[in-house]
């Protein structure tokens, strides 16, 4: 009798792999299966978007944590810096080769995110890089000053998600 529980015992495990290719691979009426087509076109859009760097610039402690935070729940990368001197000083070493994009200040104590603004544009080197002010102030010739000269945009403080969302396709 023990010559017939052996076989037994050896057939049991047959039956139980038999359950395992059948969670593995996804049946014909499963509506979770996504064509490989979609998943690698989404897994590109979400390297793409976290690859992006942004600079952000502002003299005010509050405000740069305010932008980071904004930014960084929309999956960008971000670099603060209190002047818009440090600022240029960090792109001119080289220390930040990859941003794609910078936010600053307009009004900052020793140079003003107009002033930056104006360095960048006429850098053959910085010149791509979109930058976009911003102000708690609204005052209309400067914006259309800034934007004359070559920002991306114009923001009035405080900045919301809707703003960093709209500058998504300018960035680059």
């Amino acid at each position: 009798m023990a010559a017939a529980a052996a076989p037994s015992v050896a057939t049991s495990p047959s039956p139980a792999p038999a359950p395992a290719p059948k969670v593995a691979s996804p049946k014909a009426g499963d509506r979770k299966v996504v064509p490989a087509d979609a998943v690698e076109v989404e897994v590109e859009l979400k390297l793409e978007l976290e690859e992006k760097h942004v600079l952000a610039v502002d003299d005010s402690s509050v405000d740069r944590a305010v932008i980071a935070k904004i930014l960084r729940s929309s999956k960008y990368r971000v670099t603060t810096v209190e002047s818009a001197t440090r600022a240029l000083e960090l792109l001119a070493l080289g220390l930040l080769p990859d941003v794609n994009m910078i936010i600053t200040d307009y009004w900052m104590p020793g140079m003003t995110g107009y002033e930056l603004l104006k360095h960048v544009k006429e850098s053959s080197e910085l010149r791509e890089i979109p930058v976009v002010i911003m102000s708690s102030e609204n005052v209309p010739n400067r914006i259309t000053r800034c934007l004359e000269e070559g920002a991306e945009d114009f923001l009035l403080k405080p900045v919301r998600p809707s703003d960093v969302s709209r500058l998504c396709s300018r960035i680059r």
